[in-house]
């Protein structure tokens, strides 16, 4: 498939948040998965992903993944300052005291993926200021 020249692609900026959000996304989403036994049902997962309230708090990830990659896609996130509202959500997903962050710690230590997604996007968010 031949890349259209005049579409934008992600900044490089961008990119590294970009890949750590889904790569935590997926990890949870695959252990959400393990603890509700649809693992081996990729049918029934998506299924449950859309509508199964288990799943209900993985959805601000999705939302925001989405979110980035058509901002992205628009070319709407150059720089920093740009991409300042999604890192934004982002801290704001994975801080503490949020349902995400307790997932993370309580899952972390025995999914070793959790773990190192979660440290990705610690080492994404240091690249934006606070």
């Amino acid at each position: 498939m031949a890349v259209r020249p005049d579409k934008p692609t992600p900044s490089t900026i961008q990119r590294p948040l970009s890949l750590a959000v889904m790569d935590l996304h997926r990890a949870l989403l695959q252990a959400q998965a393990r603890e509700t036994g649809l693992a081996g049902n990729p049918y029934k997962l998506l299924g449950a992903v859309m509508e199964d309230l288990r799943f209900a708090w993985l959805r601000a990830f999705s939302d925001l993944i989405v979110a980035m990659d058509e901002a992205g896609d628009r070319g709407e996130l150059p720089d920093a300052g740009a991409l300042a509202p999604y890192v934004a959500r982002v801290r704001g997903l994975v801080a503490p005291g949020t349902e995400a962050a307790a997932r993370i710690a309580a899952l972390s230590p025995t999914t070793p993926d959790i773990a190192a997604a979660h440290e990705k996007i610690r080492i994404a968010l240091s690249d934006f200021p606070e």
